[in-house]
């Protein structure tokens, strides 16, 4: 029985992330687009035009933002980034960080936090912001990884 819930939950997990209803969202002040899942849907958007914030009805978030690079590189804005997320708590278990894209997860309670960052043109970044309970890592897996390809510049920002 284990077994066939086993397959029966990575099979849903294979049909949730090749579904025909992902969403393109695009940002054109960062220059950017990336494949938003099905299920989630825009709380809000900066007035700025920085990037946008997606709920689920079970509490996942999913924030996508541009940000600009004052006086460091991408890679420095990475490290940061990490070394904020675990001030705020979460147990950072994964991190690479390169010139041009940085990864990083962690867990903090019940919850799991992935991070994908990559650096765009003109001193800008773009970055992806998952937050999702642990029961659903393996669903999550196959999102994270369609998410993570469709991640793109898309010009230079505005």
């Amino acid at each position: 029985m284990r077994v066939l819930l086993t397959v029966l939950a990575w099979l849903a997990a294979v049909l949730v992330a090749h579904a025909a209803e992902w969403q393109t969202y695009a940002n054109d002040r960062y220059g950017y687009t990336i494949e938003l899942p099905p299920g989630f849907t825009m709380q809000r958007a900066p007035g700025n035009g920085d990037g946008g914030t997606f709920l689920a009805k079970n509490g996942d978030r999913i924030l996508v933002f541009g940000t600009f690079l004052v006086d460091v590189f991408f890679d420095e804005e990475a490290a940061n980034r990490i070394t904020q997320a675990k001030k705020d708590g979460w147990k950072i278990s994964y991190s690479r960080v390169k010139p041009e894209w940085a990864s990083y997860s962690g867990t903090r309670g019940d919850r799991i936090l992935y991070v994908r960052g990559i650096w765009l043109c003109e001193d800008a970044a773009t970055f992806l912001q998952l937050e999702y309970r642990k029961q659903d890592l393996k669903t999550y897996d196959m999102i994270i990884k369609r998410m993570v390809a469709s991640l793109k510049p898309a010009g230079c920002p505005q």
